[in-house]
């Protein structure tokens, strides 16, 4: 439970709205609660009753409020004046926003709403409140100049910490609207999962899901989850995207169903990008929400698959068409493990770091273009820089837009191209690796072709993308491709890409002609 506290004009009531978007619980104004049960606004009850008539009804809405489910609570600006509401804020994590009193009238005005504000005294009441607000609080947050988004993530930061990471590991926050979480990155960090996971308040149950060859594997995370003090069960499910279809779905829902799950229960996903698409899907949907956590064994989930909330099943007619966004409680990333399976998901994890230090960071392109030898050969130290900065530069974005309304279209470098190109290309356990390396150099020459990039930025493409036996050219037909893209999730009366111009400078919604499409296919097929 979150309350926020402060004086008039501290803004609780936005930057109330915006956090409890953000953690996915509800959003209680105690003011309006009270208007609602009274059928009366403040104003009203003010004139009516008088300021302690009143401060006892908010007293008893705050005690209703705080027994309740977990939420994030906006106080009044007198409410702290209640010693028997002060006494009830003990067992909560109350933020105080604290504003000066110039910036606060300026952000009131002339607000006749407020009963205080026709008071012959506001700045003495101000400073009667400001002892009264720091002896209850358990967090203050200067809010004069800031945006309520900026004091937001701070205020997570500061209440999703983790309680312990181990030595050398690294917690990056990611918060989008509806959970946000930390992921874990480290070595050995399997090790400590069940220290890493948030508090679990109503949690009975554990449900760990894996495919037959990480059992042995699910069976230590359980051991470790006993030693807590929590009951797990294992449930296996067919290896790779086999394990993405509504069957599998169906019988992940029947295990939980059988074991009287709830919804404060907990599922684990423990294995590569298909299984954790898959298991988020079930939690998603099993009792309309159910406590997440993902444990990637692939680099390509660690480095992108299982940040940002997507997940989804497998059609005949495609990939992942069926799904939701739906965010865990925590990603735990060992690195130690992802660099043990480099037959599995390892190029394609380097082919979507590639993709974020293309949109986004010059410095992490260098990183991967001159150390490749080292990460190749094993170095686990530069892997898990590799990892965290991909994490980051996610974790931004999907923050700012979780649904793909916007910035988060510039994840899709590269992939619409290599959304057709996985439909044509053979299997094998790096497919979507290799689709992304082609789709990233299809896009590379179209910008080429627009003119918004020159040839040295196309041989970059070319050169950084060979360091990791990654392909750089092929023949694709242009048939075949719309064909492809009639079933691309993102198909809106045609197909629309995302280019550079720059490193750093994507642009996405880019028509292009047919004429321009077959001059790309050219290119790439050399």
């Amino acid at each position: 439970m979150i309350v926020l506290i402060g004086f008039m004009g501290a803004g609780k009531t936005t930057v109330g709205y915006l956090l409890a978007e953000k953690l996915g619980v509800p959003f209680v104004d105690i003011d309006i609660l009270i208007e609602r049960k009274e059928k009366r606004s403040v104003r009203e009850i003010f004139d009516a009753e008088g300021e302690a008539s009143f401060r006892q009804l908010e007293h008893r809405a705050v005690v209703e409020i705080l027994a309740g489910p977990d939420a994030v609570v906006a106080l009044g600006g007198g409410a702290a004046e209640h010693a028997g509401t002060r006494l009830a804020l003990k067992g909560a994590v109350v933020v105080y926003l604290e504003v000066d009193y110039e910036e606060a009238v300026l952000r009131i005005g002339h607000d006749a709403y407020r009963p205080m504000m026709s008071m012959p005294d506001v700045r003495g009441i101000y400073g009667r409140r400001l002892p009264l607000y720091r002896s209850v609080s358990t967090l203050r947050i200067s809010t004069d100049g800031r945006r309520p988004e900026a004091i937001v993530m701070d205020i997570i930061e500061a209440v999703v910490a983790p309680e312990t990471v181990p030595a050398g590991a690294r917690s990056v926050l990611v918060a989008p609207m509806g959970g946000a979480h930390h992921v874990h990155i480290g070595s050995g960090l399997m090790r400590s999962f069940a220290e890493l996971l948030p508090a679990l308040h109503g949690a009975e149950n554990v449900f760990l899901i894996s495919s037959p060859s990480d059992f042995t594997l699910a069976e230590e995370i359980a051991s470790g989850l006993g030693r807590v003090g929590l009951s797990s069960s294992i449930f296996t499910v067919p290896e790779g995207a086999d394990c993405k279809t509504f069957e599998v779905a169906h019988q992940v829902a029947l295990h939980l169903a059988q074991g009287n799950a709830h919804r404060d229960d907990l599922v684990v996903g423990l294995g590569d990008d298909s299984l954790c698409y898959l298991v988020g899907f079930v939690a998603a949907t099993f009792n309309r929400g159910i406590k997440l956590a993902l444990i990637p064994t692939t680099l390509l989930g660690q480095v992108d698959l299982a940040i940002g909330g997507k997940n989804a099943i497998n059609l005949p007619q495609g990939s992942n068409l069926v799904g939701t966004i739906y965010q865990p409680i925590v990603v735990v990333n060992d690195v130690s493990l992802a660099d043990s399976r480099r037959f599995n998901g390892f190029r394609s994890g380097i082919a979507e770091a590639l993709k974020h230090a293309f949109i986004a960071d010059e410095s992490l392109l260098r990183l991967l273009g001159e150390q490749a030898d080292k990460i190749l050969g094993g170095d686990i130290g530069l892997l898990a820089d590799v990892v965290t900065r991909s994490v980051e530069i996610k974790a931004q974005i999907v923050a700012a837009d979780e649904r793909e309304q916007g910035e988060r279209i510039y994840l899709n470098y590269g992939h619409t191209f290599a959304h057709a190109f996985e439909n044509l290309l053979e299997a094998g356990p790096d497919r979507h690796g290799e689709a992304v390396s082609l789709g990233m150099m299809a896009a590379a020459h179209l910008a080429f072709e627009q003119g918004r990039i020159g040839s040295d930025l196309v041989e970059l493409h070319r050169r950084v993308l060979n360091l990791y036996g990654l392909p750089t050219s092929a023949k694709f037909p242009l048939p075949e491709m719309h064909q492809a893209w009639l079933h691309d999730k993102k198909y809106r009366g045609g197909v629309r890409f995302v280019v550079l111009n720059g490193i750093g400078r994507p642009e996405g919604g880019v028509a292009v002609s047919n004429e321009v499409l077959g001059a790309v296919l050219a290119d790439l097929a050399g």
